[in-house]
């Protein structure tokens, strides 16, 4: 683990989008194959959203493993989008399950702030009563969410890949991310406001396309989609870009061989 300067976490994104160049089609296909499979899985009510957050880190490696193959000059294939099954699958289930708890708990915190009108929307999709909009309580909560997950995002941005790739526990794993992040702040800092900046711009676009359309509702949905679906591959590779920065000395794993090589 290193400590590096500022200016990574700009360079973390110029390097994502380097690997996103590299294979746009199968980047955008396998990020729309994961964004349809969880959208179908969600869609069982408790036990769909919960299956899908257990998964999470799963999935993660697997785009980490994408990117590896990518950074060696290797190709994509759709298989790799379950390579996250083949190293300590149950460890990063385990995982999954203290993300479920966590996410719970940050809920739990920030309805102190407006009586579970938040957590009520995010689990069952119940809009906020008219009252907790207009006092500001659901603005509260959701600052209070934000602070709240802030050491959880920490603890978790790294820890899937270090269970997968360096072989150690849940517990050790969120607890080398969390120290990473933390001695790394200066350059997540930097990340954090770039993403903040796109971000803005992005609802900006948005909001022009909704004023300059006919149909607003479905050019803005197809719009957030496409753009959407554009950011993921980005961000995914940004991931691998700050893991590679801050653990150097971390192998890689090698290239998983194709169902047709492994036969």
């Amino acid at each position: 683990m290193r400590v590096v300067p500022a200016k990574n976490g700009w360079s973390w994104l110029v390097r994502g989008f380097a690997l996103f160049r590299k294979s746009p089609p199968m980047w955008l296909f396998l990020v729309f194959t994961y964004w349809i499979a969880a959208t179908l899985l969600g869609q069982i009510r408790y036990v769909g959203p919960a299956a899908s957050t257990v998964l999470l880190p799963v999935f993660f490696v697997s785009f980490m493993v994408m990117c590896a193959v990518l950074d060696r000059g290797g190709l994509l294939r759709p298989s790799l989008l379950f390579s996250g099954f083949r190293s300590g699958l149950g460890t990063l289930i385990a995982l999954g399950a203290l993300s479920l708890v966590s996410i719970v708990v940050v809920l739990g915190i920030a309805s102190l702030a407006d009586s579970g009108a938040l957590m009520t929307l995010i689990l069952s999709g119940q809009q906020p009563s008219v009252e907790a909009m207009q006092d500001g309580s659901v603005l509260n909560a959701m600052l209070v969410a934000a602070l709240a997950a802030t050491p959880v995002a920490m603890a978790f941005w790294f820890a899937p890949v270090l269970v997968a790739w360096s072989r150690i526990g849940a517990a050790q794993s969120l607890f080398y991310s969390f120290f990473a992040v933390w001695r790394n702040w200066r350059a997540f800092f930097v990340y954090g406001a770039v993403l903040a900046l796109a971000g803005a711009v992005f609802l900006i676009i948005l909001t022009f396309a909704a004023l300059l359309a006919e149909e607003k509702m479905q050019v803005l949905h197809s719009l957030a989609l496409i753009l959407t679906l554009v950011s993921w591959p980005t961000l995914f590779a940004s991931l691998y870009a700050s893991y590679r920065d801050i653990f150097p000395e971390n192998a890689v794993p090698p290239e998983p061989p194709s169902r047709r090589e492994g036969a």
